[in-house]
């Protein structure tokens, strides 16, 4: 890891509306490739305790491929009456061609 950051692949092993699940840090963590960039969350939907990892990916949010639950990718904020419980999402930035990935969550800050 560099400066808390672990390398998971290339970005160009994750095509467009595609998502893969790395274990990082001890962590189930899911990097999605969206029409606006690169995010990456907790892989386990709040709902059902159920994979994200091959949901549908639109603009920046995923569907849980379980009930359809929908999540913001920027925020792990869900919409809809299944859950009211955000995902956890991680900081990520692309290196030389490659995702990083942070394994510790970020802290929400005030609505």
């Amino acid at each position: 890891m560099t400066n808390g950051f672990a390398r998971v692949c290339a970005a160009s092993e994750i095509g467009a509306n595609e998502s893969k699940a790395f274990e990082i840090g001890g962590k189930n963590i899911l990097v999605c490739n969206t029409s606006e960039g690169f995010y990456a969350v907790n892989n386990i939907c709040t709902h059902q305790y159920q994979p994200l990892e091959g949901g549908k990916i639109r603009a920046y949010f995923i569907f849980c491929p379980l009930h359809g639950q929908r999540f913001n990718l920027k925020n792990g904020a869900p919409t809809g009456q299944l859950t009211d419980r955000p995902l956890e999402t991680f900081s990520l930035q692309i290196e030389n061609g490659d995702i990083m990935v942070n394994p510790n969550p970020n802290v929400a800050g005030p609505d």
